[in-house]
């Protein structure tokens, strides 16, 4: 099977494409052309540069891989940085899904389409657990610019049947992720262990509850909508079970191999920040996935990959 995953070097995108090759896949996955992808490929996988926000590089790549299956994970994947240019987030996470999908109905009607989009959709959503049918109250410009390509996606369904498949993501998280709390944590015990007294970690706002996984149950949970999903319909990608970000904290440093004290920083605050995010996931959990990764080795392993790869004082 031919498979392009967009966004294929960033965190999502490498796991997917390393999943995927490793099922037997013909897998391609991009990057942004000023930027050199992070590392060597996984086995199997082959990159090549596309700016989702040009229409001819779209066409371009999608006429030289002619893919079965597209994973879309390109985007302006942060909810901070989309405060700052909201217009940029908005061309990436809305035009540059246009554009692929415009590509798809004209030149491949068949390619299946999976849409990777936020639980940030939500907002503070009325219901908790959240079921895919609760309305969408975006709080952020990245929210909101991603519950605007989700409804697009939906329309393309609606208007000219594409096999559509669109995932509410909640918190995903690993080795090698950047800018969530459990990597933002780990790099600084890594470093801080590394310093003599006083060993301070900087936090935001500990009081809130996320439905977190672990990126390797979450891309085959993707996997496992594009299977045997239903085409059109939202499905939340998350665990089912929220998670204390301080006592995610208080596990990290138990890990420590010296002691640490926290102080919360200004800096590290959301302007909107909801008090908890929590996914009905009985859709998904009807498609046949379970998570197989206790999140106490998830953490374990974000920390010993920040040891390994040795953060510079500025993480």
């Amino acid at each position: 099977m031919r498979v392009l995953v967009t966004g294929g070097t960033g965190f999502l995108g490498t796991y997917m494409a390393s999943l995927l090759a490793a099922q037997g896949a013909e897998v391609t996955a991009t990057h942004l052309p000023r930027l050199t992808p992070p590392g060597p490929p996984p086995k199997g996988v082959r990159t090549q540069p596309l700016d989702v926000t040009d229409r001819a590089q779209v066409e371009r790549v999608l006429g030289e891989t002619r893919p079965e299956v597209v994973y879309h994970f390109a985007g302006q994947a942060f909810v901070i940085p989309s405060w700052e240019d909201p217009a940029g987030t908005y061309a990436t996470n809305l035009t540059g899904t246009l554009y692929l999908l415009e590509e798809l109905r004209h030149h491949h009607p068949k390619t299946r389409f999976a849409f990777a989009g936020s639980a940030t959709e939500y907002g503070d959503p009325p219901k908790i657990p959240t079921p895919e049918d609760s309305p969408l109250r975006p709080t952020s410009p990245y929210a909101s610019s991603k519950a605007a390509a989700d409804l697009l996606c939906y329309q393309y369904f609606r208007s000219f049947d594409l096999p559509i498949f669109r995932y509410r993501i909640y918190g995903t998280t690993g080795p090698g992720k950047r800018g969530d709390s459990t990597n933002d944590f780990a790099s600084q015990i890594a470093r801080l262990e590394t310093l003599p007294e006083p060993r301070v970690l900087k936090v935001g706002n500990l009081d809130k509850q996320r439905d977190m996984q672990d990126v390797r149950d979450a891309v085959r949970a993707m996997v496992a909508v594009v299977e045997r999903g239903a085409p059109g319909e939202a499905y939340n990608i998350a665990s089912g079970v929220p998670k204390s970000v301080r006592e995610n904290l208080s596990t990290l440093l138990s890990m420590a191999k010296a002691p640490i004290q926290v102080e919360t920083a200004a800096d590290r605050m959301r302007l909107v920040d909801e008090p908890i995010h929590l996914a009905d996931v009985s859709k998904l959990r009807g498609l046949g996935w379970s998570p197989q990764i206790p999140f106490k080795d998830t953490l374990r392993d974000i920390l010993e990959s920040w040891r390994e790869s040795g953060p510079s004082p500025a993480a």
